[in-house]
């Protein structure tokens, strides 16, 4: 990892707990195992902003000609699973493209003394060595990853040289909960030989520049899949978080909504939040 990116950081998130990661059930609940549909907060579940950026396979030609200098945010372009089939869908793994990874580095920036631009994001293939280019690296929608052994290989070795990812957007409850399952098992081939454990409040990720209640975390919209927001990770032998999985939520259509006016403010800094701390703890860590 880059010095220049961790000294410029330190200047300046019930589903189901499947047997391949211990089957030890009510430890993955983050209070009430699933939502019934119904917030309390301003937004209320509906903070859903339209758009439409294409299907996202026009986006990844070559790579971006920006200031590499400082932070670049990455998002990760993945093998989708074979039955998820669409010509005319954007992809999940470029859900809220561009204008969520515009508002994180841009809010990163104002936020602490990070030196990053509005422009400092890129699309980096899962299973390239430009993965290694970037400390942080965003996934979104992970309900739909297939991960190929060449996959395996090069993220492995990203996250034990000190990479960190962040799974986002994607669901779950009684009812289906087909993208949590494919996730997990996902992620038992990435790592057979770690856990994934449910985060604690207590956790500093939650408190590197703010001082957050991940109970406070509200999803931004609600869907017949939906339930309440978890945050669970795995880490190294270390304890270090190598992968954040944000359940149940969706930080980056906060992100995109800053602008928009679609969301509470209020839950929409929070989200902002949520991610300042995430990207300095994956730069310190």
């Amino acid at each position: 990892m880059n010095t220049k990116l961790v000294a410029a950081a330190i200047l300046g998130l019930g589903a189901y707990a499947f047997a391949q990661f211990g089957g030890q059930g009510e430890q993955f609940g983050g209070g009430r195992r699933f939502g019934s549909g119904i917030d309390t907060g301003q937004t209320g579940g509906r903070c859903l902003v339209p758009g439409y950026r294409g299907t996202g396979e026009e986006d990844v030609s070559t790579p971006r000609d920006i200031d590499r200098s400082g932070f670049v945010y990455a998002r990760v372009r993945y093998h989708l699973q074979p039955w998820w089939r669409s010509e005319t869908r954007e992809v999940p793994w470029h859900h809220d493209y561009p204008d969520g990874d515009t508002m994180f580095p841009t809010s990163l920036g104002r936020l602490t003394t990070t030196y990053t631009k509005p422009d400092s994001y890129q699309i980096v293939d899962i299973d390239s060595k430009e993965l290694f280019q970037y400390p942080f690296v965003y996934m979104s929608e992970p309900g739909y990853l297939n991960l190929l052994p060449a996959d395996v290989k090069n993220l492995r070795e990203y996250l034990d040289r000190g990479g960190f990812l962040l799974m986002d957007d994607f669901r779950g409850n009684e009812f289906d909960n087909s993208q949590f399952e494919n996730m997990v098992l996902q992620l038992r081939k990435l790592f057979p030989d770690r856990e994934m454990q449910p985060v604690p409040a207590t956790h500093r990720i939650f408190h590197m520049v703010f001082d957050l209640d991940p109970k406070n975390m509200l999803p931004p919209y609600r869907m017949y899949n939906s339930g309440d927001v978890q945050f669970f990770a795995i880490s190294d032998p270390k304890g270090n978080i190598q992968v954040m999985i944000d359940f149940n939520n969706d930080i980056s259509e906060y992100w995109q909504a800053l602008d928009v006016g679609q969301c509470s403010i209020h839950e929409s800094a929070t989200a902002v939040e949520l991610g300042v701390n995430y990207a300095v703890y994956a730069m310190t860590h």
